[in-house]
């Protein structure tokens, strides 16, 4: 997983989930755990195309969609998938046999996130130790797969809410799976009021 990963998330989750606009550096390194290099090489990105503006000690971020966007763009899903299997289970059955740790994503994030789906899966995407939903789910020799691990990390966790991510990593992972269903998925985050649309978020810095 790329070190910016935890960053982007933060910036993000604090904008989409916590309605905070302006923050330092410094907070978003005690909050990754990670270098203050690392923060200040992608604060140095965003701010390159403008989505956030350089104040007195931190940055406000001015463009929360070319964040969100930014991110999606340079997401590397696959690289980050530990472990895939087949079974022939359907999705909820799948999602009911996963460990206690886990963290669904993508279609299943979403699910559990707004208590819907706006059209049927059957892929199931989860942030998980991989030795745990192998011994639940074996390798198959089927020449599909349905069951994809990716590979966790603790600022995932701390982020996360009733074994969904924040809204922005939901986001992210869906418009890198693409294609149907998952640009449904994206469509309905962007139009969702529970999501916050991208344009009030603009609305809220203007006053």
């Amino acid at each position: 997983m790329k070190k910016n990963t935890r960053v982007l998330r933060e910036i993000l989750y604090r904008v989409y989930d916590q309605g905070e606009f302006f923050m330092s550096q410094k907070s978003l390194a005690e909050a990754c755990h990670t270098s203050m290099d690392t923060v200040n090489r992608t604060v140095a990105k965003l701010n390159h195309f403008r989505a956030i503006e350089k104040k007195p000690f931190g940055f406000r971020v001015s463009e929360p969609k070319k964040v969100l966007m930014f991110w999606a763009a340079t997401r590397n899903l696959i690289e980050d998938i530990l472990y895939v299997t087949y079974s022939p289970d359907s999705a909820s059955e799948i999602e009911s046999q996963m460990p206690d740790k886990t963290v669904f994503t993508a279609f299943s994030g979403f699910h559990r996130k707004f208590g819907r789906s706006p059209v049927g899966y059957d892929e199931v995407y989860v942030y998980a130790d991989p030795d745990e939903v192998k011994r639940r789910f074996p390798e198959s020799s089927a020449l599909k797969t349905n069951i994809y691990v990716l590979e966790p990390d603790a600022h995932l966790t701390k982020t996360s809410k009733d074994k969904a991510p924040t809204i922005a990593q939901l986001y992210v992972d869906l418009w890198q799976v693409g294609g149907s269903p998952a640009d449904r998925y994206v469509l309905e985050l962007e139009q969702s009021f529970e999501a916050k649309p991208l344009e009030a978020f603009k609305k809220l810095i203007r006053k």
